[in-house]
């Protein structure tokens, strides 16, 4: 099987000052768990994990039985790590805190290196065979035996730091550090999908507080997406209400909804827990909660105007919301939304699409309407807004396919 899929976690020896760090939690998962599922979703596929009689019998208490963990998992003392032969392998302290993704990635940067690849000062290594002891070693002795370790290969030679990218790594010298890591985990999950005002500088600020809490407990992250699509139904039935306060909850409520909508992701990733039904349950639930909005602001303005009307402006907002939402999907599902590679009117356009393709451009047309009592002019933005939107997007995007080669980003 081609590159690195053998890994090697080491814990500290007792007398270490890391060694503290085995018993405590990151983000709700023990560090070690944490780093066998980092090194599995990475692409590992056999884990090793070094550390003395007494560690191996508390620690293994605390990763049997985990769902999670689809790979074998050997646990060897010090002495009797492995033969010096064999391919390169990761080498991994527990006290590192590394996304998959990324790991993932520097380990195909690092395959071709016949000494030793680091990241910096990080605990994070892929070494050669007859290195592999040799690191494993130094790492029993925690970051000072580790921080050593560097400082003789690169005398020797023997040391290539091959960058892991943005955000680096946290390394955790203390359970005192755990905080900081845990936030920093937080901000890698924000993407450039996010709308850049109230889903930046709101939503995700709100739903970083609530998943470092919620991953504390056993919350599921679908759990948190049938909070979210209740909490957005029920504010959609509030905003229906013709009155000031009933709007001003509907708005509270909805816009927790949307928190709850980056919740569930976060808390998805922090703690592994993946899943088909969640990803769809997700996406389907935000454009339920949208839709239904769209509903209940119809009914609340025909009490004061003509039914047949804005039953029909309704009804074109709703389907220009679901056309740009299962094209937008579409796209995603796909293996992400295209990206314009050249300047141009057409790239410009392409960009703006983008723009749009996120929760802001819900959220602030709703918002604006509602306090200025004035729920009609939402039907109208989406009604031509949402139609307008999905039309030029296929357009500029076109259809993924299914098989074959996707169409290409639009160009000038």
């Amino acid at each position: 099987m081609p590159g690195i899929t053998e890994a090697i976690i080491v814990c500290p020896r007792e007398e270490a000052p890391e060694s503290r760090l085995l018993e405590e939690r990151v983000a709700g998962l023990p560090v070690l768990t944490r780093a066998l599922l980092t090194a599995q979703h990475a692409g590992i596929e056999r884990v090793i994990v070094v550390a003395s009689l007494a560690q191996a019998q508390t620690l293994q208490g605390q990763v049997e039985g985990d769902a999670r963990l689809t790979r074998r998992v050997e646990w060897r003392e010090a002495g009797a790590l492995v033969d010096p032969g064999g391919p390169p392998r990761l080498l991994l302290a527990p006290w590192v805190i590394a996304g998959a993704g990324m790991l993932r990635r520097w380990l195909a940067g690092a395959e071709g290196c016949r000494a030793v690849a680091v990241v910096d000062a990080a605990p994070l290594a892929v070494a050669a065979p007859e290195l592999v002891g040799r690191c494993a070693e130094a790492l029993r002795s925690g970051q000072a035996g580790w921080a050593g370790l560097l400082a003789a290969l690169e005398a020797e030679g023997r040391l290539a730091r091959v960058p892991l990218g943005e955000p680096p790594p946290s390394v955790i010298g203390s359970p005192g550090e755990i905080p900081a890591a845990e936030r920093a985990m937080l901000a890698a999950l924000s993407t450039p999908e996010d709308g850049p005002l109230v889903d930046r500088r709101v939503n995700r600020r709100c739903s970083a507080v609530l998943s470092r809490w919620l991953a504390r407990t056993r919350a599921t992250p679908n759990q948190v997406t049938a909070a979210s699509i209740a909490s957005g139904l029920l504010g959609a039935w509030l905003l229906g209400q013709d009155e000031r306060l009933a709007t001003l909850a509907g708005l509270a409520l909805f816009q927790l909804s949307v928190i709850l909508d980056h919740v569930d992701g976060e808390l998805a990733r922090l703690k592994f827990q993946f899943s088909r039904l969640g990803k769809w349950l997700d996406n389907i639930g935000d454009h339920v909660v949208d839709l239904a909005v769209i509903l209940f602001l119809a009914w609340r303005t025909a009490a004061t105007s003509s039914s047949e009307i804005l039953a029909a402006l309704g009804l074109v907002a709703g389907l220009g919301v679901t056309g740009a939402f299962l094209l937008v999907f579409w796209w995603s599902a796909s293996g992400g939304l295209p990206r314009p590679s050249a300047d141009g009117p057409r790239a410009t356009l392409a960009r703006g699409l983008r723009a749009l393709a996120n929760r802001d451009g819900f959220c602030l047309p709703l918002w604006v309407t509602m306090l200025l009592d004035r729920p009609v002019w939402l039907l109208w933005t989406f009604a031509l807004g949402a139609n307008i939107y999905w039309v030029l997007w296929l357009v500029v995007y076109g259809i993924p396919r299914r098989n074959g080669p996707r169409p290409s980003s639009p160009t000038s």
